[in-house]
């Protein structure tokens, strides 16, 4: 995660984002100050030092939050059902490549999901259908190999 970057997210995943961080900063800091509290009435062996894991714990927790803050912060909501005149974030894409047809919706990193066919907007494939019209082809290197699609359908 990139402390900063702009996000372009869809009105789902923000609300699954603000619970996330209301469950984390309520439930699961209770959660690991109740863990440290019985650990510091316990004996604790030299060796194994359950209390050093509670606070990397801690950390974590701590780290995810202060990552959703940022998201949430900079992060905007792309609109529902919006008529596409060019792909972007939130549309729906029809391509046609080497005789196969597929729809994607092009989504952020945060939604990317590719066995769904969400397709993330800095991937290569997403990167090159960005702005593109129906009719318009676009070349796409992914690795050592270039495919050619052409944009059929926006939605």
């Amino acid at each position: 995660m990139i402390f900063g970057k702009k996000y372009k997210i869809t009105t789902q995943k923000k609300n699954e984002l603000e619970k996330e961080l209301k469950q984390l900063e309520t439930v699961g800091r209770k959660n690991i100050a109740d863990k440290l509290d019985w650990l510091r009435g316990q004996m604790v062996d030299d060796e194994d030092d359950p209390i050093s894991d509670a606070l990397d714990d801690k950390n974590f927790l701590e780290k995810r939050i202060a990552e959703l803050k940022d998201i949430l912060a900079n992060c905007s909501v792309v609109e529902d059902n919006k008529n596409f005149k060019i792909v972007e974030v939130g549309c729906k894409v029809k391509v046609g490549f080497e005789g196969f047809e597929e729809e994607y919706t092009i989504v952020s990193s945060l939604e990317a999901d590719p066995v769904k066919k969400r397709i993330s907007d800095e991937s290569p494939v997403g990167k090159a259908l960005l702005g593109a019209n129906v009719g318009d082809e676009v070349e796409v290197n992914i690795g050592a190999v270039n495919k050619k699609f052409r944009v059929l359908k926006i939605n």
